[in-house]
């Protein structure tokens, strides 16, 4: 599932071939995607200029413009399993037979590029949802904890995040309410950097080991967005291009291997936690009081 270095690429990409243009079509292929009839929802698109596209958590936000009649409203679509957003220049065809077999919507702009939509496992949707009504917004989204590159969220407010958990450490980081945008992928990744074992109770990380897991939460994050992204099936950015931070992964998919860490020994190991692929150095991330695993 693309987590939150992919979606905040996917919204890099998008946003300057977006912003500043007008919607002047719009065609829903699959119509259960979208969370009103196809009618009303092209009628409440249509004309609308875009105004900005932001992430929140895994969430991609085109925020619609008012017009006549109209308060601004937001897209608001989740990349879940396959998803994929993408620009299309004028005239151009689908880049490839994922988007050209399960693209659900397309929407055309007024210098005839389109935007498109499409979900290889069909499990996502589009939300339009006014702006300042914050019941009608998706309640995954509503639920979000907060951003982990923000400036708010420091040392303290991750501290105060894990102090109140039992749980293991892998599992409170793939929490959304707790932190938002994380996913298998850079939970991993974080705690490696941090030798911390993914099995530590939440609440038993001293400030030392908590300074040091905040410090790789951002530090990872920030390199695989530089990276575009990780790509190990179908994720592509906006523009339909690859990431490249799979070829920097130190454990996620690397059962078996030798750890990326300079001068470990350790073999990369993988567990279940939570139902969860996880994988971590035995060396670099000692168990000390790690919980006991559950399937």
């Amino acid at each position: 599932m693309p987590e939150l270095p992919e979606v905040e690429t996917v919204c890099r990409t998008l946003r300057p071939r977006l912003v500043g243009r007008t919607v002047t079509g719009v065609r829903l292929l699959r119509p259960f995607v979208a969370n009103c009839a196809p009618a009303e929802f092209a009628e409440r698109v249509g004309g609308r200029r875009v105004e900005g596209v932001r992430r929140r958590g895994k969430y991609i936000v085109i925020e619609l413009g008012a017009s006549p009649g109209r308060p601004p409203d937001d897209l608001i679509f989740h990349l879940m399993m396959a998803g994929r957003l993408g620009h299309r220049p004028p005239g151009a065809a689908p880049p490839d037979p994922v988007e050209a077999k399960h693209t659900h919507a397309v929407f055309t702009l007024d210098d005839r590029s389109e935007l498109a939509w499409a979900d290889l496992r069909h499990f996502g949707r589009i939300h339009l949802v006014p702006r300042h009504q914050p019941e009608a917004i998706p309640p995954g989204l509503a639920a979000l904890g907060p951003e982990p590159l923000a400036a708010g969220f420091t040392a303290a407010r991750l501290a105060s995040i894990l102090r109140r958990r039992r749980a293991p450490l892998k599992l409170v980081l793939l929490d959304q309410a707790a932190v938002a945008g994380l996913g298998n992928i850079y939970a991993d990744e974080s705690l490696h950097r941090a030798g911390l074992h993914p099995l530590r109770p939440a609440c038993s990380l001293d400030p030392g080991e908590v300074r040091a897991l905040h410090r790789s939460l951002r530090a990872a994050l920030r390199e695989a967005i530089a990276s575009g992204g990780t790509t190990l099936r179908t994720y592509v950015d906006g523009e339909g291009r690859r990431g490249a931070f799979q070829a920097r992964l130190r454990v996620y998919g690397r059962t078996g291997k030798r750890c990326a860490r300079p001068g470990c020994e350790g073999t990369v190991e993988r567990v279940r936690v939570g139902g969860r692929s996880t994988h971590f150095c035995p060396l670099c991330q000692p168990p000390r009081t790690a919980v006991r695993n559950s399937r």
